[in-house]
């Protein structure tokens, strides 16, 4: 079985943008991340402070240069797909916690593509309108299992798989953020609860309930 390849960040980070006081607090706050899923919120501050409500682009873009080699400093095994998706989704809790501005590319080609994106879940969404996600995961699943008993099709089965993946998760994203600020908050409550405790006993019942 060969080994995934680690992730190395090789842009070059550049310091006409962040100053030196302001690459350092982003990349230790990344690395903090790395470290304990629970340093999100601090580090969610620190990139807010520094970027600002609407960043530039290249800010923006430095800034999750930043992010990753930070990230890279305290787990330098995580693969690039990996490295990839956590700054993806870091970066997109933060402008939603913020409320920031996305800056946007003047490329026409990248405005372009941003647009097929929209109107792609928009179609996504009326096919699916009235739908409830019970029933779509029920056709998710079925679809998986025509896939895992070869059917012919199975191009157009993937198809119809990713789509309703895409309904779902649009359908449902209120929800899953709702759920993920409770569980933050959840989180940072227990934290506080355990740097507070000095019964042993009660640590140790409460990893075992939470196993």
């Amino acid at each position: 079985m060969s080994k995934k390849p680690s992730a190395v960040v090789t842009a070059e980070l550049t310091a006409s943008i962040f100053g030196e006081t302001e690459t350092a607090a982003l990349m230790g706050a990344a690395a903090a991340v790395a470290e304990s899923d629970s340093a999100k919120e601090e580090a969610q501050e620190t990139y807010a402070r520094v970027l600002g409500n609407a960043p530039t682009l290249a800010m923006y873009l430095e800034a999750q240069k930043v992010f990753q080699a930070g990230y890279v400093h305290t787990m330098p095994a995580i693969t690039p797909d990996a490295l990839s998706k956590r700054t993806t989704r870091f970066f997109s809790d933060l402008l939603k916690e913020y409320g920031m501005t996305r800056p946007k590319s003047a490329d026409p080609a990248a405005e372009a593509k941003a647009a097929q994106r929209e109107k792609a879940k928009a179609e996504t969404l009326k096919q699916f309108e009235g739908i409830a996600p019970a029933k779509i995961k029920e056709a998710i699943k079925t679809g998986y299992a025509k896939l895992a008993a070869g059917v012919p099709d199975q191009a157009e089965v993937k198809k119809e798989i990713k789509k309703a993946e895409m309904a779902l998760r649009l359908m449902t994203a209120d929800e899953e953020e709702a759920f993920k600020k409770q569980k933050a908050a959840l989180v940072s409550s227990l934290n506080e609860a355990v740097k507070k405790c000095t019964d042993l006993t009660k640590l140790a019942n409460a990893i075992k309930a939470l196993g």
